[in-house]
């Protein structure tokens, strides 16, 4: 029998090895278990096989009213089986019930079997992204970066340049969805505020979102950066070295030829592969 219910605090164990086996390469639910288990809204959710722990999955409602899919495992052992088609059930019913229109989740380019299973759950592919990584390096910057309080000055700033970033900022391999409208944006910038994560330079007229939704010893993510871009990447770079983190990270659309050339003159290295957003509703 197939069960898929809320995960509670005793799954801890049994979900830390559902993502050994299913994600050996990508692990992360130990460093964020406490901030699912207790995320106010959404849903962390598991699935159990004749008793088995064997799959878990998170619906998390972000700042733009819109839901992120993600943690999606399943042990290799009954892949294949309909359970990941079932948790995606789960995460619909979530939404009616969270009064959410629209979801998206990300996975590779190369991932059939992840892409598959949101195609038939009714997904379709909304933007493609490269990732670009770089070690930091000790270093002061210059730049006079202030970090930004107010909602509305900090929303002025990004709004303009939105169109070069496909409208998206991207943490920790979240993709947040940033609309054409300025009322829209208003919630997920003020998350960003909140956060300290949006800085300015009045003097190179630049901005730039940075700073990590978790992990924040691993990477420092570029969200967005616009103005002068050495500026902007040489506070991202003294920021990291502020915070002892070893890693830059950045995400930008595969099309963003410009964006990209920035970031490989300043020594970013390009992921092997893309990764696609996907979208429903």
């Amino acid at each position: 029998m197939l069960i898929i219910r809320k995960v509670t605090a005793n799954d801890k164990a049994a979900l830390f090895k559902v993502e050994e086996k299913s994600t050996p390469k990508l692990r992360y639910l130990p460093n964020v278990f406490e901030m699912f288990l207790n995320d106010a809204r959404g849903e962390f959710m598991l699935a159990e096989l004749n008793g088995e722990i064997v799959a878990c999955a998170k619906f998390t409602v972000l700042a733009n009213e819109t839901a992120w899919l993600e943690t999606l495992r399943v042990i290799p052992e009954v892949q294949g089986q309909g359970i990941g088609k079932k948790l995606y059930q789960r995460f619909a019913d979530v939404a009616v019930e969270d009064n959410i229109s629209t979801m998206r989740m990300y996975t590779g380019l190369q991932n059939k079997v992840s892409r598959g299973l949101a195609e038939y759950s009714g997904f379709e592919l909304e933007e493609t992204f490269l990732g670009f990584t770089k070690a930091s390096e000790t270093s002061r910057s210059d730049h006079d970066f202030k970090q930004v309080k107010d909602v509305a000055r900090a929303t002025s700033l990004i709004q303009p340049h939105l169109q070069q970033w496909k409208h998206f900022t991207v943490m920790n391999r979240t993709f947040y969805k940033l609309n054409t409208g300025y009322k829209l944006n208003i919630g997920q910038i003020a998350n960003f505020v909140e956060q300290g994560q949006v800085y300015e330079d009045t003097h190179t007229q630049s901005v730039i979102i940075c700073g990590a939704r978790f992990m924040p010893e691993q990477a420092l993510h570029i969200a967005f950066f616009a103005g002068d871009s050495v500026a902007c990447l040489a506070f991202a770079n003294a920021k990291a070295t502020e915070q002892s983190t070893a890693q830059l990270s950045c995400f930008c659309p595969v099309d963003a030829a410009d964006t990209q050339e920035i970031l490989a003159d300043a020594g970013f290295q390009k992921s092997p592969s893309a990764f696609i957003v996907m979208k429903k509703g």
